[in-house]
């Protein structure tokens, strides 16, 4: 009964010619390729922070069907080396992942940017940055959407470091032949003995193998119990991540191509779940 059961077990194994044998365990099948001298594929997922060894990972591993699919949400690459084609579909489970790594002065800027922060915190920030990325401060933009006058960093720092705000409240009566209303309000307005930025423009790279960018910034004055708060936002970012995305994977298609003279490993924008 035993013999007739594994026989049965073996019948149901999706390939029989490959390394699996029933063994007296409710007669379930059991992988032998870790007792094989090697291993039946590839399988495993290289990860790394830059182009050039993604690249040459791609190019040493890939196998017919190999794709590399540009992830713009997670600024990510991951290259599926084992994907196969329609009729003779890989198990894709051989894979390469790049990950950049964001540069010292992008990655403080998305901490600070949306953010509710004091004048000390906001100065600070850009007196510790000034230098490493590029720093233009400017006066309230133009109708036509150009910025205004350029303020000198001195100035701009001073500026946030001495922001007043000031509190009006009234009273506003509207009085007719039938009616008559009585409404009170009050303003709230940001000032400083210097012209305070309305726009700043922030030049880094923002990832070590993409090119720089200008990062324009809006900042927005707003009173609190404890003083002025100040908030910078980062204008059209979504925009960017978009452009960022194409960046890193038209470097990516270049670099493979740069390696190969067959045909080259395609290069597209989404990602890849195995069904």
């Amino acid at each position: 009964q035993q013999i007739n059961a594994a026989a049965e077990t073996m019948d149901t194994a999706p390939d029989t010619s490959q390394a699996v044998a029933a063994l007296p365990e409710e007669f379930k099948l059991h992988d032998l390729e870790q007792y094989q001298p090697t291993r039946r594929r590839m399988a495993g997922t290289y990860t790394t922070r830059n182009i050039t060894p993604f690249a040459i990972y791609i190019i040493q591993h890939a196998a017919v069907g190999a794709t590399v699919f540009v992830d713009a949400d997670e600024m990510a690459a991951t290259a599926v080396l084992d994907l196969g084609t329609i009729d003779s579909p890989g198990h894709a489970v051989h894979r390469a992942k790049l990950t950049p790594k964001r540069t010292a002065a992008y990655a403080a800027l998305r901490k600070i940017v949306d953010y509710s922060k004091s004048q000390r915190e906001i100065a600070e920030f850009f007196e510790d940055w000034n230098g490493i990325a590029g720093l233009q401060f400017f006066a309230e933009d133009t109708p036509d959407g150009t910025p205004g006058e350029e303020i000198p960093l001195r100035r701009a720092i001073g500026a946030l470091r001495n922001v007043d705000i000031k509190v009006e409240t009234g009273m506003e009566s509207n009085s007719q032949q039938l009616s008559a209303s009585l409404s009170a309000f009050e303003s709230v307005k940001a000032s400083s003995k210097h012209t305070l930025p309305a726009l700043i423009h922030y030049t880094t790279k923002p990832y070590a193998d993409l090119q720089e960018r200008v990062f324009v910034l809006r900042l927005s004055v707003t009173a609190s119990e404890k003083g002025p708060v100040l908030t910078l936002r980062i204008k059209n970012i979504e925009r960017h991540e978009e452009e960022m995305a194409e960046e890193l994977g038209n470097l990516v298609q270049q670099a493979i191509e740069s390696k190969t003279e067959d045909d080259p490993v395609p290069v597209l924008l989404g990602t890849y779940s195995k069904g």
